[in-house]
């Protein structure tokens, strides 16, 4: 999962003052996605004009009502991220913008609160709360809106049902918690982004904002010393929060970066400059200029050098965290010679003013435009669609957002409206899940020829003919509205281990009664043949244990996983339990499957096979004879998808034989090496392509579930294939 791979912050509208006038803008995501567009004509850009405003007296609004250096600083963390969403090279962190942005929520809310307090005693949580739905919500729900019906119109029908899912969690404000459970869900690592991603942060923040506003209430009526016991409760939250933010960070970073909890504290080092105002206001110029100075470059640095191998947030997220605290926390003391010379610039304070909605609409249109076009973008296509994102942007700042941040309603009316606008997004999505349109071919019906023993020139006759096949069968088998559900067995009885866990099972299959045994253990390229082991399994009365583990090779190599952001440490110790248990049970016989992929280019190909033969001489030192099935070939693209966009001409979704393998050399490499160690490995090409090409289709099976991996019917059928591991176990 890149990713993508959704932000936003509270601040004042400019040119007005008082807590009510608060606006969240946007923040960005991790799992991220190049796009791109050719060349379109934009119309004109016309910032919103920042008004100078009047000066408000410091006891009630600090030194100044309106900041433009906050303004500015809003600017420079959205084109973070959007240029880091369009993939502009040099700025290759730009996910650090979504933590500027809550540095800056938590200042102006909490500001906002801390102003009310002093000026009426006491505050109303009502009136927050409507202050937050009429600002936040008609934007967001008119992206969310327009980005369902383009989905539908323009995007993969393979694709809608989650898009609509994700929209109604987005509605909920529980996209986030969505999107870290599928950054440990192997089956969802690799597939599309969805759309609606970038709202997590939202959900983030509005999940903080449920607490907050409660907890300042409690800190601050009937204390005389308010402000020192909120420090201190403030103080507890953000240090709990960020140790939890380090210490998840390296065992789940999705949860870390997703989650509340780890989050918390970049919104509450916000609220310790709010609370602290009164005494930052007393900063010496100097100080104040290169702590703002230092805070800026702070900033860039990481948004410039962090990648997205960097481990994140944890302590990595105190650079940008600190350097936005830092620029806020000068311009409490005073504007001269600080960062707001560049920062309160006319082009920086437009961008800041529509910042909100360009975060907004600048993510559907990266997944989306491309869709249109039909072809993934170049960078610089893609800094064209930022372009028109934020022409889109300019357009909501001035229909949308403006008048409604003027509009005056009763809190309760307020309400009602979030109701029915989140209502509505909801009610869109259902009617699109129900009505999701069939996917099926439109050719002639065929039924899979059964294999009835190990024929591989009847296999080779069946992919030579699909090659042939010009429309996907009306009874394609798994169906493509089912193939998010097409997973080996598994992967549902826990036997085919995810990221975070080590401990091995009793995992038992084919005939449980069998006198011999075999162990299939890899990752899950290996379990991709557990259907067709199963059935032969069962027809030669063998016992069949399964220890498998996503994206675990058992080659004797460190592995880093991009998905945890960190070396996958699970992984050793996983092999090293594995290894073990197989010594003790000592079966008739070990098949091992493995990706080449796994460890990208970071490992020689001659490294990379001698790594998997030290782990099989472990158990060829033990006696027990070992088969090793060799790597699938690749399509490099989501073979199910591709069917669904070409029905009437599958042929568009067959590969090149030559196109399939992702490193030269490395497939030839590791059967050299496995015959000269003396393993029997059986090469798999001649059941996926011919000579020349690749099918999609064989016999009315997709041949894959996704982008690498063999769908379980063609898995199943190709069990006859697995004949050498029985008859004569090597």
């Amino acid at each position: 999962m890149s990713i993508q791979p959704a932000f936003r912050a509270a601040a004042r509208s400019p040119g007005r003052g008082g807590a009510g006038d608060t606006v969240t803008a946007p923040l960005p995501t991790v799992a991220l996605s190049t796009v791109a567009l050719s060349t379109v004509a934009l119309p004109t850009v016309a910032l919103p004009a920042v008004p100078r405003p009047a000066r408000r007296p410091a006891a009630v609004l600090g030194p100044r009502d309106f900041r433009p250096d906050i303004q500015g600083l809003r600017a420079v963390a959205v084109l973070l991220v959007v240029a880091y969403h369009a993939g502009v090279p040099a700025v290759t962190g730009g996910y650090v913008g979504v933590d500027v942005f809550f540095v800056i929520s938590g200042f102006l809310i909490t500001g906002g609160l801390l102003r009310e307090v002093a000026a009426s005693g006491r505050v109303s949580l009502t009136a927050f709360y409507a202050r937050r739905i009429r600002r936040l919500l008609p934007p967001a729900a008119l992206v969310l809106v327009v980005t369902l019906l383009a989905a539908r119109i323009w995007g993969s029908v393979f694709q809608l049902v989650d898009t609509a899912w994700a929209a109604v969690f987005t509605a909920l404000y529980a996209v986030n918690y969505r999107l870290a459970a599928e950054g440990v869900d192997y089956q969802q690592i690799g597939g599309p982004e969805s759309p609606m991603q970038h709202f997590w942060s939202l959900a983030v923040e509005e999940q903080f904002y449920l607490l907050w506003p409660a907890l300042v209430v409690l800190c601050v009526l009937g204390c005389r010393r308010r402000r020192w016991l909120l420090a201190v409760v403030l103080a507890g939250v953000c240090g709990a929060s960020l140790l939890a933010s380090v210490t998840v960070t390296g065992t789940d970073a999705p949860l870390a970066y997703f989650s509340l909890h780890t989050r918390a504290w970049e919104l509450g080092a916000g609220a310790l400059l709010a609370v602290a105002g009164p005494r930052l206001a007393a900063l010496p110029a100097r100080a104040a200029a290169v702590l703002s100075w230092a805070g800026l470059a702070a900033i860039l640095w990481s948004g410039t050098v962090f990648t997205d191998e960097t481990p994140f947030p944890g302590s990595a997220a105190l650079v940008p965290v600190l350097g936005a605290a830092a620029v806020v926390a000068a311009g409490c003391a005073t504007s001269q010679g600080t960062a707001e010379v560049l920062l309160r610039r006319r082009p920086m304070q437009g961008v800041g003013s529509v910042s909100y909605a360009w975060y907004l609409w600048h993510w559907p249109m990266v997944v989306l435009v491309p869709l249109m076009y039909g072809r993934t973008f170049e960078w610089w296509e893609s800094a064209q669609v930022m372009v028109l994102a934020l022409w889109l942007a300019v357009l909501t700042y001035w229909a949308l957002e403006s008048p409604t941040r003027h509009t005056r309603l009763r809190p309760g009316r307020w309400f009602d409206t979030g109701i029915a606008l989140n209502g509505t997004v909801i009610g869109i999505a259902t009617v699109l899940i129900v009505t999701v349109p069939t996917l099926v071919g439109t050719g002639v019906a065929t039924t899979p020829l059964p294999l009835t023993q190990a024929d591989v020139s009847a296999v080779q006759a069946a992919v030579g003919e699909a090659t042939r096949t010009t429309s996907a069968p009306s009874n394609l088998v798994p169906r493509l509205s089912d193939v998010s559900l097409d997973q080996p067995a598994t992967s549902g009885d826990g036997c085919h281990l995810g990221y975070l866990a080590t401990q091995l099972k009793p995992c038992v299959h084919g005939d449980p009664t069998g006198s011999r045994t075999m162990v299939l253990t890899g990752d899950s390229h290996a379990q991709q043949w557990f259907p067709a082991l199963d059935v032969a399994a069962r027809q030669h009365h063998w016992r069949l244990v399964t220890w498998t583990k996503v994206a675990c090779p058992i080659a004797a190599h460190e592995v880093y996983n991009a998905n945890l952001r960190r070396v996958y440490g699970e992984c050793a110790t996983w092999r090293e339990a594995t290894v073990g248990a197989i010594v003790d049970l000592h079966p008739d016989v070990v098949v091992i499957g493995q990706s080449d992929t796994v460890p990208r280019g970071e490992v020689s190909n001659v490294g990379w096979a001698e790594g998997t033969v030290a782990t099989i001489r472990r158990l060829q030192a033990a006696a027990i004879p070992v088969g090793f099935l060799l790597d699938t070939p690749y399509p490099g693209r989501s073979m199910p998808e591709c069917v669904a966009n070409h029905l009437r001409d599958v042929g568009a979704c067959t590969s090149g034989r030559d196109e399939v393998w992702p490193y030269h050399g490395r497939h030839e490499e590791m059967a050299r090496t496995l015959a000269a160690a003396g393993v029997t490995a059986v090469e798999p090409i001649s059941w996926f392509c011919t000579l020349k090409d690749c099918p999609a289709i064989v016999n009315g099976m997709l041949v894959y579930r996704d982008e690498s991996h063999v769908s379980t019917p063609y898995s199943a059928w190709l069990a006859p294939m697995m004949a050498p591991f029985f008859e004569d176990p090597p």
